[in-house]
């Protein structure tokens, strides 16, 4: 045996033993693995492997959302808004808030100018400053008391409903109330559970996350009137 047939040999016999190995290794994550890591990835505030595991079409959609809010907040034309035009003090209370939150919004999540400059930045880089700016580390003792962390999800199971679609059913407690129920309600029937549905497309070979069903937190404060 020539050294050339020895060498021939010897790369055919490692391929033989690696390749079986290399290719279990590489192979795609199914629907609910995809599913288990994107909750692990956001109840530990692992933005970095959230954005990995995201679909583009869910980061483009999360984009959108974020210039809609922006958008809305600047419209004069809200339902019950009437009344600040009959009380000059509270109208400037509302303008205040308003402008104070929109420049939170864009200094001191998103660092852009403007709601045109957002327009215009990657879906994953407004992601990645969105996840970074709003995590929140559950030991950080200046955390308000009636803080709680996200609740505890478990994948129950996937269902393909096509070669490009699936549906990923998430079972999760209720979170219960912060202060006692009042009398009223008490007699109302309480469920401890609901079951949640991520979904789940594939791009290329891997499936990836359209990040509904994990815990996000809204940016935009739905009081805008009352100052602190």
């Amino acid at each position: 045996m020539t050294h050339g047939t020895r060498v021939a040999a010897l790369v055919w016999t490692l391929l033989a033993v690696s390749g079986p190995a290399a290719a279990q290794q590489a192979r795609p994550l199914p629907p609910e693995e995809v599913a288990r890591a994107s909750i692990r990835a956001d109840s530990a505030g692992d933005w970095a492997t959230l954005l990995s595991l995201a679909h583009p079409e869910a980061l483009a959609r999360f984009r959108s959302i974020q210039i809609f809010q922006l958008r809305m907040l600047n419209r004069t034309d809200w339902p019950g808004l009437e009344s600040l035009a009959t009380d000059s003090n509270l109208q400037a209370r509302w303008q205040r808030n308003r402008e104070r939150q929109e420049r939170y919004l864009l200094d001191s999540i998103y660092q852009v100018p403007s709601v045109d400059s957002l327009a215009h930045t990657s879906p994953d880089s407004i992601f990645a400053r969105y996840s970074r700016a709003m995590r929140v580390d559950p030991s950080d003792s200046t955390l308000p008391p009636h803080y709680r962390p996200p609740p505890t999800f478990t994948v129950v199971g996937a269902v393909k409903a096509s070669d490009t679609l699936a549906y990923v059913v998430v079972d999760r407690p209720v979170e219960e109330p912060l202060g006692p129920m009042p009398d009223m309600f008490r007699d109302y029937p309480h469920e401890t559970r609901e079951a949640e549905v991520m979904v789940m497309r594939r791009l290329g070979k891997e499936w990836k996350s359209m990040l509904d069903g994990l815990d996000w937190r809204p940016a935009i404060s739905a009081d805008l009137v009352h100052e602190e």
